[in-house]
């Protein structure tokens, strides 16, 4: 690492946690290639999603897990 790296590491370090997150994501998406996607047709793919699953829920080909038993599995994750 060269020492304008070092340096700009070491600045970036010592920035709040929200700015360092903000820099994070801009420093990502500048090495990521990403597809240009309008944030429209994400939302109609979620809705898309969500119906397909409530209507295999409705007709019995899948099974709810109540919040509570997510949370704790999440939970148990973190030990």
């Amino acid at each position: 690492m060269t020492i304008s790296a070092q340096h700009i590491e070491s600045e970036a370090l010592s920035l709040p946690r929200e700015e360092r997150t903000r820099l994070a994501m801009h420093l990502l998406e500048s090495i990521e290639e990403r597809p240009s996607i309008d944030p429209r047709q994400v939302e109609l793919a979620w809705v898309a999603e969500a119906n397909r699953r409530y209507l295999a829920y409705l007709h019995g080909d899948e099974q709810s897990i109540s919040a509570d038993e997510v949370f704790a599995e999440l939970g148990a994750d973190d030990r």
